[in-house]
């Protein structure tokens, strides 16, 4: 091979690079409700094609291909946005010029959380890429997909499905960038919290609100608004630490969860109740 410029884009020399991003790996590390953000392990196959790096095997013992370090030839620059680190593994390099190679980023996207039905919510997010310093005009055409052997991964609490993807080029006239979007779909799974929150508090409110009834309609004497007034308490007690529960683990929404108007609703009935 003659000597070549490793830092040189292929169309340098020659017409339009075809670059195929491929989803392969997507691991779901956690959620971060409070900060609308989710933590993601992601592995993308990266393959374009160099002409300027074809040989001819027959001339060198019929090696046909070889692996290089990244920073020897050129690949494509992305980035996935927000908080990132990447990691490039060794780059296969075929005789005649077909390059691909395996990109790991760990990454923080941001998501808006709409947690009007929790715990039955569904969140739709993305993950999101950006293609630096490139015109798709007459630069590189990119052609993401998903690999047809995808490994996804998700958490105890979110499963993770993914979807569409969306190409967005030249989002600006004075800096040529792409952005490419994997949308993809957090579904909360709900055991733990029908378990631990829902039904306690179902079962809760409804015992405190029937034992106010019945002591105020066949209780004596002045024990009547005593055990009313000590019941009613404990009833907002334990519904304002379950809403302070929520509060922290929820995402500022605009959408008040229904499960958290249902707990206010509780807690008003109980002063009413004790009220009259």
């Amino acid at each position: 091979m003659s000597p070549f410029n490793g830092h040189g884009m292929p169309n340098d020399s020659y017409p339009h690079t075809a670059v195929t991003i491929a989803l392969q790996y997507a691991r779901l590390i956690r959620v971060l409700e409070p900060e609308l953000q989710h933590q993601n392990l992601i592995g993308v196959l990266l393959n374009w094609q160099d002409p300027r790096l074809r040989w001819d095997p027959t001339k060198y013992g019929g090696i046909d291909h070889i692996y290089v370090n990244r920073f020897t030839v050129w690949m494509p620059d992305s980035q996935a946005t927000l908080v990132s680190s990447e990691q490039t593994l060794t780059i296969g390099l075929n005789s005649s010029g077909f390059m691909d190679t395996f990109v790991i980023y760990s990454t923080y996207y941001s998501c808006e959380f709409d947690v009007y039905k929790f715990p039955f919510d569904k969140q739709d997010c993305y993950y999101c890429f950006i293609m630096f310093n490139y015109n798709a005009q007459n630069e590189l055409r990119f052609n993401a997909k998903i690999a047809p052997r995808a490994y996804i991964y998700d958490t105890s609490e979110w499963s993770l499905k993914l979807g569409a993807i969306d190409y967005q080029d030249s989002v600006d006239p004075d800096f040529n960038m792409g952005l490419l979007y994997y949308n993809i779909t957090l579904t909360r799974r709900p055991q733990f919290w029908v378990g631990l929150v829902i039904t306690p508090t179902f079962v809760i409110g409804s015992l405190i609100i029937i034992g106010i009834i019945i002591g105020l309609f066949f209780g004596r004497g002045e024990d009547i608004i005593n055990n009313a007034v000590g019941l009613g308490l404990t009833t907002m007690m334990s519904m304002m630490v379950i809403v302070g529960i929520l509060a922290d683990a929820f995402a500022k929404s605009q959408h008040i969860p229904i499960l958290e108007s249902q707990l206010n609703l509780d807690i008003r009935a109980v002063i009413q109740i004790i009220s009259k």
